[in-house]
């Protein structure tokens, strides 16, 4: 159940229906290759946890696309040296926001706030914020779930454990994209083939695969003396990978590939909001506070 689309008298039965559970998908604005959309994080997220909350009723908040992306701060795409699109808000400002969405939350009566984050460059923003929260004490609690991507060895997996039944719209050339991805090693990650698969099950209208390949998404290695060195640097991802892109093209990827990929994500999320919704999470937490 969305919030904005409630009508007030429908908001205190959907607390009680909820267990006083809300939730808040948010991802960036930033660049995936040049094949899915600037708001993919968000997008994804968003949809993936709507289609959860229908199977496991929370209500959701607006989503978010503003998420931790300092670095394009520094940069300038009018003067051709930056890419366009990036949407960064500074850090104090994200947090305060964060807090002011929860305290507001709090106020309509939910005591249980998941932020749900599709960003992989959220989770130090966010797991200071919640450590933050803790400290001032307030009359709710908030948590994070990361929507991991699904991974094409992950696929394989569930089939080898459950079935092809698990997944029946997935054929046998679907099974040999998938398997042959894992044989070769690919490398996977943001903007790569399981992202894609992600978007291209949630909003396909926004996915161009024929522009998977325009750019690279392989590591350029540009700061390993920094890694070697055991010294974490806020910029190194982003010179490592120029194109905003990491992982081999999506070669193959199909829609029936996107459905179960999408499927697999909305489990995860639904098991979550499950153990939120449980009434003794409250007395647990309290006891070990």
């Amino acid at each position: 159940m969305l919030w904005e689309n409630l009508r007030e008298e429908e908001f205190e039965p959907m607390l009680k229906e909820t267990h006083n559970v809300c939730a808040i998908a948010i991802g960036c604005l930033e660049m995936h290759g040049q094949h899915l959309p600037l708001g993919t994080d968000t997008l994804k997220g968003g949809k993936i946890l709507e289609i959860a909350a229908e199977r496991e009723p929370v209500c959701v908040l607006p989503r978010l696309y503003y998420g931790d992306v300092v670095h394009a701060r520094n940069e300038d795409p009018t003067q051709g040296t930056a890419h366009y699109g990036y949407f960064a808000l500074s850090g104090e400002l994200m947090l305060q926001l964060l807090e002011e969405i929860c305290d507001e939350a709090a106020r309509n009566g939910f005591k249980k706030i998941l932020i749900v984050s599709s960003h992989g460059g959220n989770k130090g923003m966010l797991d200071f914020f919640l450590r933050t929260i803790m400290s001032k004490k307030k009359d709710y609690q908030v948590f994070s779930f990361y929507n991991a991507l699904v991974m094409p060895s992950e696929i394989l997996n569930i089939i080898s454990q459950k079935g092809r039944e698990e997944f029946p719209y997935l054929t046998d050339s679907d099974i040999a994209v998938l398997q042959d991805f894992v044989d070769k090693k690919h490398f996977d990650g943001h903007g790569g083939f399981a992202e894609s698969a992600l978007v291209l099950g949630t909003y396909p209208e926004l996915v161009r695969l024929d522009r998977s390949e325009v750019l690279s998404g392989m590591h350029q290695h540009k700061t390993d003396f920094l890694g070697d060195a055991r010294i974490a640097w806020g910029g190194s991802w982003w010179l490592d990978y120029p194109n905003a892109y990491a992982g081999h093209p999506p070669t193959g990827l199909t829609e029936t590939i996107a459905k179960a990929s999408v499927e697999i994500a909305v489990q995860k999320l639904v098991r979550a909001l499950g153990v939120l919704k449980n009434d003794e999470l409250m007395k647990q937490i309290e006891h070990i506070k």
